[in-house]
């Protein structure tokens, strides 16, 4: 089976990868972000995982749906 797999750079910095399956209807995403706790500069230590919380589990304002 061939691969037929792309890689493209956006202006805003984004990379994009694509791979093009003609037998299956259907599609998938998936995101990789080069953010995180290793990127943080110490001050801002633990507000990856402090997002990362409010995104799975929700605010008393804003379910994890919103």
């Amino acid at each position: 089976m061939e691969q037929n797999i792309q890689k493209t750079a956006l202006p805003n910095g984004l990379t994009v990868v694509t791979e093009q399956m003609n037998y299956l209807r259907s599609v998938s995403i998936g995101i990789w972000a080069r953010c995180g706790s290793r990127h943080e500069p110490l001050e801002q230590s633990g507000i990856s995982h402090f997002i990362e919380h409010m995104l799975f589990k929700g605010t008393q304002h804003r379910s994890t749906q919103d």
